[in-house]
């Protein structure tokens, strides 16, 4: 009878469900691949979101191990992007993708168990003070992988660390002491994990490298027992935060509006441990305040920027007033560090630009076809009047011939010709181009006079050349780039029928086919006057050809070749009147 009504019993056949299935998924995860790794973690962790029969105890502990089971694969990838100077797109995409979807996914998990207490929770303040921490730790990563792409934080994130600390503050769990690691046996609290986060998105990040960003990141780790947190201003808060208004905090000022929604916090006595480190490092020492094991790590040169860096940002007088003599090459060039995506290879660029064009290309197809019919009723008139097309007829149609050829080359989808998009970190920047750092490579494209397409993260396609290529080692190579055009666009050129001859024509040669160009319009200070890009030995100069930019069709005769690129050639043209 007993057998009989245990049949009955509903199992839960989750593999989640028990702790024997979770240890399984964790035990078979590859540890050769942490992009995979947490991706897969990922997808259980959203599994986890929509599976019944687990209670919200259960759901916290098994939401624990899969987050605990991640961070070693989640500092492995942290660790290969901010190491790598260069890496082609498609790999940093992967990388920041999968740390940054995972983190989004186990905060979306940790909220949605917050939001599904109970007033009167069976969790006491200690369970309830870790899960708090554990999401203000994993919002801070996020934001520090924003940090390290050089992209704001958004209100949506602002508005979800706001509601985190306010949820802390209702409950009273900000200053509970908890130790989240029993082996480093290390207590902190909720409110040491916000300031973390609060102190780094103050700390003006957009100025340093990646590896420098991470030092930083590091020290606020180690400096955030000093850190202070006020409802009003007093000696030791410098910054302002303000709960309705979803924004980075700001440095208090006289006119700061205070209320029951704003905060105050400041680095406390974190500023005086930055300047004796800073000055421990001037004479070669090493700093002893500043909690960092293992110095070399880090290179001297970015250990002094960074610590000064700090130092700036966190001082309560205005940095540059207080501390310019730290930072010796503030007046010497403009450090403006953000990603760009960067492209060699000449036909692959030409792509690029001809897909941003695509939406473009059906109003010049209808205004072609309505070209075609107007030339279809001419040739009727034609043969009704003089008993043959004319001359001028023929004309008109093979100019129709030839635009119709190429219109749809703008359309076609991007060759996949085995070039990848690389991804470069710019370290300064000039009205002219660009000053970058990257690791050089043992059979490498980087060479002067090459040309390069170079998008800034969200940004249009502009065209630059490497005019200055310094290899101090295969690990710090540094790259000069000059901006040759802001407003390049695809173009798709074409000799016109009329300048062919019998042979070329006949024997459809390759200068009858489509050549693929990159036009640069006349742009003070870059260009003088519009030109052309174009493969070498793809054009013949003094040659008139039909050239497609958009929507819009023009003639032109080649003139002369004015620059040589790599593989790649700059040739100015003049406007041809076609034929009526």
């Amino acid at each position: 009878m007993l057998e009989f009504l245990s049949n009955l019993v509903k199992k839960n056949d989750h593999p989640l469900a028990r702790e024997s299935g979770l240890t399984q998924i964790i035990e078979e995860l590859p540890a050769d691949n942490p992009a995979m790794a947490l991706e897969e973690l990922t997808h259980w962790l959203l599994a986890l979101s929509k599976a019944d029969g687990i209670g919200l105890k259960e759901r916290v502990k098994r939401l624990a191990r899969i987050d605990q089971s991640a961070q070693k694969y989640e500092r492995a990838l942290r660790r290969q992007y901010t190491d790598t100077s260069r890496m082609h797109k498609a790999i940093e995409e992967r990388i920041w993708n999968a740390s940054y979807d995972f983190l989004e996914t186990t905060i979306n998990a940790h909220l949605r168990c917050l939001e599904n207490l109970p007033q009167k929770s069976e969790h006491n303040d200690q369970d309830l003070a870790i899960v708090v921490m554990r999401v203000m730790r994993r919002l801070d990563l996020q934001a520090h992988w924003l940090h390290l792409r050089y992209r704001p934080i958004s209100s949506v994130l602002w508005e979800r660390i706001f509601a985190v600390i306010k949820f802390a503050e209702e409950r009273a769990l900000l200053h509970i002491p908890v130790t989240l690691n029993s082996t480093a046996n290390v207590q902190t609290t909720a409110a040491q994990e916000m300031l973390k986060l609060l102190m780094m998105s103050v700390s003006a990040p957009e100025h340093l490298t990646k590896t420098q960003i991470d030092l930083a990141h590091l020290l606020t780790q180690n400096l955030a027992r000093t850190f202070s947190w006020e409802q009003i201003p007093n000696g030791s808060t410098i910054f302002h935060v303000d709960f309705s208004r979803p924004k980075t905090p700001v440095r208090l000022t006289k006119v700061s509006e205070h209320h029951f929604m704003s905060r105050c916090f400041g680095s406390g006595a974190a500023v005086r441990a930055l300047v004796v480190g800073l000055k421990q490092l001037e004479h070669g020492g090493v700093p002893s305040d500043l909690g960092v094991i293992d110095f070399s790590n880090y290179k001297r040169e970015d250990l002094l920027e960074v610590v000064a860096h700090l130092s700036h940002s966190w001082c309560k007088m205005d940095a540059l007033h207080e501390h310019q003599h730290f930072d010796k090459r503030h007046a010497e060039r403009k450090q403006v560090f953000y990603r760009i995506s960067v492209v060699h290879s000449f036909n692959f660029l030409c792509a690029e630009l001809s897909a941003s064009a695509v939406p473009s290309a059906p109003p010049a197809i209808k205004a072609l076809d309505a070209q075609q019919e107007n030339i279809a009723y001419q040739e009727q008139v034609d043969m009704k009047i003089y008993g043959f097309v004319t001359d001028r007829t023929r004309d008109k149609v093979q100019h129709l011939q030839t635009m119709q050829a190429l219109i749809p080359s703008t359309a076609l989808a991007i060759n996949d010709d085995g070039d990848e998009t690389e991804s470069w970190v710019v370290e300064n920047i000039s009205r002219m181009g660009y000053g970058v750092t990257i690791a050089g490579l043992k059979e490498d494209w980087v060479r002067s006079q090459t040309i390069i397409g170079i998008q800034p993260d969200g940004g249009p396609w502009q065209i630059g050349i490497i005019r200055r290529v310094a290899s101090e080692s295969i690990e710090h190579t540094q790259v000069g780039i000059q901006i040759l055009s802001n407003l390049a666009r695809a173009a798709m050129l074409r000799p016109a029928d009329s300048e062919m001859s019998v042979w070329e024509t006949a024997a459809d040669t390759q200068t009858y086919h489509h050549t693929p160009g990159i036009l640069m319009r006349k742009e003070s200070p870059y260009q003088n006057e519009d030109s052309l890009l174009l493969a070498s030995a793809s054009y013949q100069l003094h040659r008139i050809y039909a050239m497609l930019v958009g929507e819009e069709m023009r003639t032109i005769r080649l003139l002369d070749r004015i620059n040589l690129y790599q593989g790649v050639d700059q040739v100015i043209f003049a406007e041809v009147k076609a034929k009526k």
